[in-house]
Parts: C-alpha cells; sequence; structure tokens
C-alpha cells in the first residue's frame, strides 16, 4: 500500500530533482532515502525515476505518481482546513463564483462589509467561466456564482444586481462618430456598426462571456467583420482602440476600472433597448439561505454605483 510518507519522498525528490538534496530537504541520509525509493518501486513493479547520473528524471509512471501524489496532498490540507473550521466554530463558509474583473471590483468591498455581520466567516472567490461556475454550482462545488447569463436553468434561482450596456470606445476624431444618434433607450450615443464594418474589431475570446455580446451586437447590425483581432484582456483592447487599431468593446460596468483618454469616445452598440443583466445565481434549494442573500443585498448596494456610470456627453 502506497503511504503518505511514500508520496512525500516522492514528491521531494521529483522537486529536486537529485537524492542527495531530496534527503537533505527530508532530514534523511542519502542511502536511506535511497533504500526507501527501491523499495517503493519494487512493490509497485515499476521504477519512477530514470538515473542520469545524479540527475532524478521522472518516468511515465513517475510523472502520474507524482500528478495524482499532489492531488491527494492537496485533498488533505483542504480537510486539515475544514476540521480546522469546524473546530474553530466558524459560522459561514462560502464558495463564490465570479469573472475575474468581478474578484477585482466587487469581492474585496463586499467581502469587508460582509464580514462585519459575520465576522468568524470564510468566503473563497472562485474565478472562472460562467459555463464552469454552473456546472461546480450544480455539483454542489459553489454555493453561487456572478455573472452575466443569457440561458436560464430551472434547477437555479437568478437575482439581477443590475442591468449593463455592452459599448464600444474609438478616437474621438473618428468618422464614424457623426453618424452616433441619441436614443430614449441608450446611456450614450448610439451607433449602428454598419458604419465601422470595415474596420478591426478587437474581439475577445469565445470563452469570454463578452464574446456572445460581441458577436449578438454584430449580428444586430448585419455585419460580419472582414478584420479581427483576438485578445483576452479588454484592458488592452480598449487601448489598442484609443489608438485607432479598431474597435473594441466593453461593459459600462467595466468603465469604472478604465481610466479613458480625454481623447476617446464611448459609443453604446447593438439592439439599442438591451440591458445585459448581472445576476447572481444560486441553487432554488438555496433560496432561504440568509447569508447568501445578505451577500446579493450587500453586492447589490456596492455594484450599483458601476452600473451606473455616465461620463459626460461626447458628441
Amino acid at each position: 500500500m502506497i503511504t503518505e510518507k511514500d508520496m512525500q519522498y516522492v514528491l521531494t525528490i521529483a522537486n529536486y530533482g537529485n537524492l542527495t538534496k531530496a534527503a537533505n530537504a527530508l532530514f534523511l541520509s542519502q542511502p536511506a532515502l535511497s533504500i526507501h525509493l527501491k523499495q517503493l518501486e519494487t512493490s509497485i513493479g515499476t521504477p519512477l525515476f530514470e538515473r542520469r547520473g545524479r540527475r532524478m528524471i521522472l518516468t511515465y509512471a513517475g510523472e502520474e505518481f507524482v500528478k495524482s501524489a499532489r492531488e491527494i496532498t492537496m485533498k488533505c490540507f483542504e480537510l486539515e482546513d475544514r476540521m480546522q473550521d469546524i473546530g474553530k466554530n466558524v459560522a459561514v463558509k462560502l464558495n463564490i463564483g465570479y469573472m475575474v474583473r468581478q474578484i477585482a471590483t466587487l469581492f474585496p468591498a463586499v467581502m469587508t462589509e460582509f464580514h462585519r455581520l459575520y465576522p468568524q466567516s470564510v468566503v473563497y472567490a472562485i474565478d472562472g467561466h460562467l459555463s464552469t461556475h454552473e456546472e461546480s454550482l450544480l455539483s454542489g462545488e459553489l454555493d453561487m456564482f456572478f455573472g452575466y447569463n443569457s440561458v436560464s436553468n430551472s434547477r437555479l434561482s437568478y437575482e439581477t444586481i443590475y442591468e449593463d450596456r455592452l459599448i464600444i470606445v474609438l478616437p474621438k476624431k473618428h468618422p464614424a462618430a457623426a453618424h452616433a444618434e441619441k436614443k430614449d433607450t441608450c446611456i450614450y450615443p448610439w451607433l449602428d456598426l454598419s458604419h465601422v464594418a470595415k474596420e478591426r474589431f478587437i474581439l475577445q475570446h469565445s470563452n469570454q462571456s463578452i464574446r456572445q455580446l460581441e458577436e449578438d451586437a454584430l449580428l444586430y447590425s448585419d455585419v460580419l467583420p472582414e478584420l479581427t483581432y483576438k485578445i483576452s484582456s479588454i484592458d488592452a483592447g480598449i487601448r489598442l482602440a484609443e489608438q485607432g487599431y479598431g474597435v473594441a468593446f466593453t461593459l459600462n460596468s467595466y468603465l469604472s476600472t478604465l481610466k479613458l483618454s480625454p481623447d476617446s469616445i464611448i459609443l453604446q452598440v447593438g439592439d439599442p433597448t438591451l440591458k445585459i443583466p448581472f445576476s447572481a445565481v444560486y441553487r432554488k434549494d438555496d433560496e432561504a439561505r440568509k447569508e447568501l442573500q445578505e451577500w446579493i443585498r450587500i453586492t447589490r448596494n456596492i455594484a450599483f454605483a458601476f452600473a451606473h456610470l455616465k461620463e459626460y456627453d461626447f458628441i
């Protein structure tokens, strides 16, 4: 049977790549560690390392052993943390999913306020994509997540935190600015994307939530981009657009973390009546959980300012 000591020894040897250094780190003699490794390899019936002079190189079996040993070790750490939390009588423990930007803008402020209500709380912010978060929520790995959801699942509840708008950023002197229109349903001048159809479109990757919104806006204006540039960073895309490299999309709420150039213009695009719900999502069975509702209430109060930014009129 493979023991915790076996895994510890193999992980240490793999980390140092040298038997002597690993033995020193384990406070063992080099011969003792070598004997232990040999006994383990004999027990499992395959070598874990290839000896090349003083170097210890993992075999395929060794790589698989190390991969599994690391996963098991992390689970042990998590179990230890959980037991310590229970021993400390932690009142609330939550795993909440966010998109990366929301972790930076929302989570710290919400966590600070929530901690005043639940001083013994332990809350983990898990970053990722919406599809992954939904799977994790349904499996019980997450208690709740926040994101822009366009498709509802009958097993989940959705509470809108705020309604966002899709916008683009262009240099203020861009010729398309002359075609922008003021509409009652828009908080910025609205532009039909057909006026920039020949431009380069700076798009996010397909696994990012904003990408579907970008494609919907292009479809609304019947635009099939001839030139595109894929980028994962919305911020970098905006900087490229400000320099005239192309048309970059973002969401109105993201402007709270973007310092735009005074020579830039903000225009609303896509369906002018569209309001994009940013929602809290949790399992229907958890609707009565007070701590989730408190987290949502605090998030809504803090996020309100982000969603209602209104720059001065550019046109």
